[in-house]
């Protein structure tokens, strides 16, 4: 199930210029500009980020786009987006973990004779 949000949110986030060889940072994303902590809602509520399970950039026009799917502590799953043109964050999707895709745990055999159709 996946709830669209859509919300303005505050973000507690660590912002890197460089991998620093001297610290190590939770769940392996030191390599990350931007690593996000903590997202604060307007109704009070704080979620505190446990894992960040994928992020990925994207253009939308001119404007530069940050993407994080996270995991908080309580087992919720959310998409959280950064938008660097606005300087924003936006609460977009909260999902079930059913939802996710990990392709790490995921063993798929495809078998295609290079025809398509169920009976060719």
């Amino acid at each position: 199930m996946q709830t669209v949000l859509k919300e303005k949110v505050n973000v507690d986030a660590v912002f890197r210029s460089f991998k620093d060889s001297n610290v190590h940072s939770r769940s392996g994303w030191e390599h990350k500009r931007i690593e996000p902590r903590y997202v604060k809602r307007k109704k009070g509520k704080v979620l505190k980020i446990k894992e960040v399970r994928r992020s990925y950039a994207q253009r939308k026009g001119k404007r530069l786009q940050v993407h994080f799917v996270i995991r908080c502590e309580d087992n919720r799953y959310f998409h959280l987006v950064y938008d660097a043109d606005k300087v924003i964050w936006i609460l977009l999707y909260e999902f079930d973990d059913q939802m996710l895709f990990d392709e790490k745990e995921v063993d798929v055999e495809i078998q295609w004779n290079g025809r398509s159709g169920p009976n060719e």
